[in-house]
């Protein structure tokens, strides 16, 4: 899918990006402080406005673990940054019972991700060491078919020499 060059379209594929990264639904990230689907939707559909608001767009920027300003700067063209390590302290008293996305929570998700990737990975190890065993064993197993005895056929010549049965 190509990219957006700008607008809201392109700040709505970095949001769904984020979320698919951070394994986070609409519904977890509106609790969290993420500004209602519907609002966004709005915002497509007016012809006087263009763009979110400031506060919608910190709203979001918050809520995702980007840095202040993140989304705006998508709005224009450009790639949001995450936090790293800094938590959002200036939220006004009404925007206290939404629970945005603090950088440890970003962190913890992230470090989730790439120990259940590990653990795949480990799994995909696991089944390949399965199978080589299982080839080991069939090839040993057709080695043995396949070896020639040569106790077993000097027995058989020194048995024909002997009987006088050899063909030659």
């Amino acid at each position: 899918m190509t990219v957006p060059a700008d607008g809201v379209a392109r700040l709505m594929h970095f949001v769904d990006a984020r979320l698919a990264q951070l394994r986070m639904s609409k519904e977890d990230a509106n609790r969290r402080g993420f500004p209602h689907p519907s609002t966004l939707a709005a915002v497509r559909a007016r012809d006087s406005q263009h763009t979110p608001t400031v506060r919608t767009l910190l709203r979001i920027d918050r809520t995702l673990g980007w840095q202040p300003g993140s989304a705006a700067v998508v709005l224009l063209g450009g790639t949001p940054l995450s936090v790293t390590a800094r938590t959002t302290r200036n939220v006004r008293a009404h925007e206290q019972s939404s629970t945005p996305m603090t950088a440890q929570d970003v962190i913890d998700r992230l470090l989730g991700q790439l120990h259940d990737e590990i653990e795949r990975a480990r799994n995909d190890v696991r089944a390949v060491d399965d199978r080589l065993q299982r080839l080991y064993t069939v090839h040993e197993r057709l080695s043995q078919e396949f070896r020639v005895d040569h106790t077993l056929v000097e027995e058989f010549d020194d048995q024909d020499a002997v009987t006088g049965t050899a063909q030659h």
